[in-house]
């Protein structure tokens, strides 16, 4: 972008530049009528996800499916915020069927399947749940990437009615994935929910970084425990408080608006950012709630002093713009300081920072109860 057009975006003013702001950007992708799908001489009858019906994507207007920006955001945003914009965390599609067996094919956009502090499972891999009547969400099965296309089978399942939820890649992006069933069984797609999303704006952690499997992702979490959909706009190492993103998630119709960007961020830039930021969401959305999430706590802080100071400037800063919103009269903000997330025995992450599964749950512990009523 241009030195102008960001400046111009900094003091408010992107809608007058960048052209008329889209009517109302919805947050579930709208169901394609599915193309009628044959059986393959394989005897698997296969559906595309996307033409299905794509929750957790928060634009029309994408240049590829599975993306999570709109397409224009591409000469908005810095470079590395759209390529991670272009991977699937927290997109799913929900379909019904009775079936004794589930396929899915994958091809993937990035070659890269695993982290090295992330596996393959989790950063490439698509994960199933399944539901019986309006009982809990039940983990089923997650695949097993060792390609960048690939395909995983799900077999001798019980041909019960249910309802399934497929997870897309946490760190990876796909240009196609397809369900498949056996031929003769019916599947029948559950539309994306209408109900305005809960969006969520943050770092590396709320991108999905260190689950072992998408559906243990804390935001994913979250989704199945309060029953609501979330749009997941984590950016690993590019939660920046950004105005141009100040800009992209006004045009979105949310329930709540979560701001978690500490972990990429100085005391000295939450200083800067926090309040203008805050300001032109509120100013887009006057009365949507907006969340502002502290930073967690390094688990090893205690070991070493220089984080831990990082730790308790950015607490202050964000603690001082919070009071200085309030006292200028903007509302409905709620703060949410460090519980701790991760627990205090450090044992939930895989690096001091991101969170293993089990920090995955102690944030959805500690985010829930706060979330849930202002849902």
């Amino acid at each position: 972008m241009n030195i102008a057009r960001r400046d111009l975006l900094a003091a408010g003013l992107g809608a007058a530049v960048l052209g008329t702001r889209p009517a109302e950007a919805r947050s579930p992708a709208t169901p394609q009528e599915p193309k009628p799908a044959a059986p393959a001489p394989d005897g698997w009858v296969r559906h595309e996800a996307h033409e299905l019906g794509l929750e957790g994507r928060g634009w029309e207007d994408v240049a590829a499916p599975y993306h999570r920006l709109p397409a224009r955001a591409k000469e908005l945003v810095r470079d590395p915020v759209w390529r991670l914009s272009t991977q699937t965390s927290g997109m799913f599609v929900t379909f019904n069927a009775a079936t004794p067996a589930l396929r899915f094919e994958v091809d993937l956009s990035e070659a890269r399947l695993a982290l090295p502090h992330m596996p393959a499972t989790g950063v490439s891999g698509v994960d199933l749940y399944a539901r019986e009547g309006d009982g809990p969400w039940r983990w089923v099965y997650c695949s097993r990437p060792a390609s960048q296309s690939y395909a995983a089978e799900v077999k001798g399942l019980s041909p019960t009615s249910r309802t399934y939820r497929l997870y897309l890649p946490l760190y990876n992006g796909a240009t196609s994935v397809r369900v498949a069933v056996p031929e003769g069984v019916e599947l029948t797609p559950v539309a994306p929910r209408e109900t305005p999303p809960l969006v969520y704006y943050g770092t590396s952690i709320a991108h999905g970084a260190c689950a072992s499997r998408p559906g243990m992702s804390f935001v994913n979490i979250l989704g199945r425990r309060l029953d609501a959909p979330i749009l997941n706009l984590g950016f690993s190492g590019n939660g920046r408080l950004e105005m141009e993103l100040a800009a992209l998630l006004g045009e979105l119709d949310a329930r709540v608006f979560v701001l978690d960007c500490l972990p990429n961020l100085s005391p000295k830039l939450v200083a800067e950012r926090t309040e203008p930021f805050v300001r032109a969401l509120r100013a887009a959305r006057p009365d949507i709630p907006i969340v502002m999430v502290e930073d967690r706590v390094n688990a090893n802080a205690r070991f070493l002093p220089g984080r831990a100071r990082h730790h308790e400037g950015n607490h202050a800063a964000f603690r001082a713009a919070h009071g200085n919103l309030v006292r200028a009269g903007i509302g409905g903000l709620t703060y949410v300081p460090d519980a701790p997330f991760l627990g205090d025995d450090g044992e939930a992450t895989v690096d001091g920072s991101h969170p293993t599964d089990l920090g995955m749950v102690r944030y959805a512990d500690a985010l829930e109860p706060v979330l849930r009523p202002l849902l």
